[in-house]
């Protein structure tokens, strides 16, 4: 078999097997929810099996460091064990085994902030010198949502943004804190546009997210949409409810097109 019908055999297999976990998958990525809010994204390359590996990033806000680590050898020690060969089912199976053995006391954690803890995730006026504005949650199927908004006109902004939001502790935890920015600055009398996004874990969530922003005309401004993992998995609906989010927060605080 090529690689090609190989890697679509596994992933006939993986959805045939897990489809409880498989959030969402194409021929070259799959994407995994598991309890206590771990998920792993597997990228599967033209030459995988037989040469490359699959390129793997975990999520996993309530694991220690060393827990990640842990987690993160044994992935690679399994690939190593079978190069040439398909690991995917090796590799989740691994995965419920790591969080079936978690210890009790690790798990509190993940099962503390339902949607309606989540309400008050706000940060102190004494903190934020920045004048973040933060939207309402929005839950469904026991996902919450929340949408942060700010004014940034530097990339020091922009991280002393993020510096204020992880000091919440509940905004720490969630499973992803998916961002977006765009502001005009001056170099040597030229008007730079600046932007970028970051998924945090859900994939192509960012790129949606600044694609409305452009779209919107939104300059100089930072939204940050926190996703508490419910357990249940949303699949496209995930990306509608943060990009609704975010047009929300910027329309709420005046972004947008100018009516002539």
């Amino acid at each position: 078999m090529t690689d090609s019908e190989q890697r679509l055999a596994e992933i006939e297999s993986i959805a045939a097997i897990f489809p409880d976990l498989l959030e969402e998958s194409t021929e070259k990525q799959l994407i995994f929810e598991f309890d206590r809010n771990i998920s792993m994204t597997i990228t599967l390359p033209d030459d995988y099996p037989s040469t490359s590996p699959p390129i793997f990033e975990l999520s996993g806000p309530y694991l220690r460091r060393e827990q990640k680590e842990i987690l993160h050898n044994n992935l690679n020690d399994i690939y190593v064990e079978n190069i040439g060969f398909p690991v995917i089912f090796n590799w989740i199976s691994l995965i419920q085994d790591f969080i079936q053995d978690l210890p009790p006391e690790e798990l509190e954690t993940s099962e503390s902030d339902s949607p309606d803890d989540v309400a008050n995730s706000v940060i102190p006026e004494e903190i934020d010198d920045m004048n973040i504005q933060h939207g309402e949650v929005f839950t469904d199927r026991k996902s919450a949502f929340q949408a942060h908004l700010a004014v940034v006109r530097s990339k020091k902004d922009v991280d002393r943004v993020m510096q204020i939001l992880l000091s919440n502790s509940k905004i720490c935890r969630a499973t992803h804190n998916i961002t977006a920015y765009r502001y005009t600055g001056e170099v040597n009398g030229k008007l730079i546009h600046y932007h970028d996004c970051a998924d945090d874990g859900e994939h192509g969530a960012s790129s949606k997210m600044l694609e409305l922003m452009d779209r919107m005309k939104a300059d100089n401004v930072m939204v940050v949409v926190t996703r508490w993992y419910g357990g249940i998995h949303l699949g496209p609906d995930r990306f509608r409810h943060i990009n609704n989010l975010t047009r929300q927060i910027l329309s709420d605080n005046n972004y947008g097109l100018k009516k002539s």
